[in-house]
């Protein structure tokens, strides 16, 4: 009798031209910073004025010395008169409207996925392990998706919002590139931490005491309950042969 194997219709694309359209998200995102940034928030006299004395007061850089971008929304004149840059605050929202629309797909995935993987592990037959595999893996992909928003979303938005604000956060802004930066290096590290089998070949390569001690007490546990079985199994026989004679 034929087996019939559900597969679902999406894997599909991966095999055709329709993954050029999954390729091609992330492509876009990255294109409509650039742009945004090149066009919009490039660098200008206005921008140059107010930033120069800043980045010569804190970090001790001359106008030559360094290259920046960044959308400047606000100019005070000398006579009070404030002038909003358009193009600049058009850049702006553009780079926001990407912030926010990539939390909302991270939020809804997030979800979906907890919700297959739930139901997954209530209606499989599968092992113990591979459910206690499954609730690993679950973890350490809700703990990567927090990662990007505590690192990257949050402070990315904090940062606009100021900005929204006309308020100068001066030298904290520095702190958004530093978490940025850091991400990459943070990202992986839920998964080799809770992972139990990746835990515990990171410990074995560090030597740590606690995962040896552990690790012979499982041994130890492991080969007394094989012993107990072999001997059950001894006596059987004894008593199988006893019973025949």
């Amino acid at each position: 009798m034929k087996k019939h194997v559900f597969k679902n219709p999406l894997l599909n694309t991966f095999n055709d031209w329709r993954i050029c359209l999954w390729l091609g998200v992330p492509l876009s995102y990255g294109l409509t910073w650039v742009c945004t940034g090149y066009i919009l928030c490039a660098p200008n006299e206005a921008t140059t004025r107010f930033i120069r004395d800043n980045v010569k007061e804190l970090f001790e850089l001359d106008l030559g010395e360094y290259i920046y971008l960044g959308p400047f929304l606000y100019e005070r004149t000398d006579n009070g008169t404030l002038i909003l840059h358009t193009g600049a605050f058009i850049g702006l929202g553009i780079i926001s409207t990407t912030i926010v629309s990539s939390f909302v797909i991270v939020l809804l995935f997030g979800y979906l996925c907890y919700d297959r993987i739930n139901k997954l592990v209530e209606t499989t037959s599968a092992s113990v392990k591979f459910r206690k595999l499954q609730k690993q893996l679950f973890y350490a992909l809700v703990i990567q998706t927090l990662i990007p928003f505590i690192l990257m979303h949050i402070p990315a938005a904090i940062m606009f919002a100021f900005v929204f604000l006309d308020i100068d956060l001066g030298i904290y802004s520095a702190v958004v590139s530093m978490t940025i930066a850091i991400y990459p290096a943070v990202d992986p590290i839920p998964t080799l931490v809770i992972v139990e089998s990746y835990r515990k070949a990171i410990c074995r390569k560090l030597h740590s005491p606690l995962l040896e001690s552990a690790v012979v007490f499982e041994e130890s546990q492991a080969e007394s309950v094989l012993n107990t079985k072999l001997g059950a199994l001894q006596m059987r026989s004894i008593c199988y042969i006893c019973a025949d004679e």
